[in-house]
């Protein structure tokens, strides 16, 4: 990632700084496209204690990494839970990539969680960038609509 800092401390720990990021957004935000806006622009983006926050969610699945394919989807939940509650839609998607820390594939599991993300500016829309506990997925896109369960977005 760019801005946003994620380091791990020793196994299993991690120190997770959005802060430069956040101070960044402000200039980002009027070059990403309308939903990748709204999505990282939610005041609970960023709040670790909030129920709108993307760190400590799981994905579901990963679908394959396959270029020039329209539209990718995540699904994700809170660890030992099944039940989804946010699904990231992207459109017009250029690249996926999805790669593990020590090669091999990526498995989401309750012990592969989302760190932190970023969304910027591309070319060709966005970037999206997931750093997971053990692998990152970057899906370059033209946007990217983000729903979050009904009890979430109340």
């Amino acid at each position: 990632m760019k801005y946003a800092v994620v380091e791990q401390q020793g196994q299993g720990i991690y120190w997770h700084d959005p802060s430069p990021y956040v101070a960044k957004l402000p200039e980002i935000l009027p070059t990403l496209p309308p939903g990748a806006r709204a999505f990282v622009s939610h005041p609970e983006h960023y709040d670790f204690s909030a129920p709108g926050c993307v760190k400590d969610l799981r994905p579901q699945a990963l679908p394959p990494a396959v270029d020039r394919q329209e539209r990718y989807e995540i699904r994700f939940a809170w660890p030992g839970c099944e039940d989804d509650v946010l699904t990231i839609r992207y459109s017009g998607v250029s690249s996926v990539e999805i790669t593990a820390d020590g090669g091999g594939p990526v498995e989401p599991s309750d012990f592969n969680t989302v760190r932190l993300d970023e969304v910027l500016p591309h070319e060709a829309g966005c970037s999206h960038e997931l750093r997971l506990t053990s692998g990152t997925v970057r899906i370059v896109c033209a946007d990217l609509a983000a729903e979050w369960a009904p009890t979430i977005a109340e």
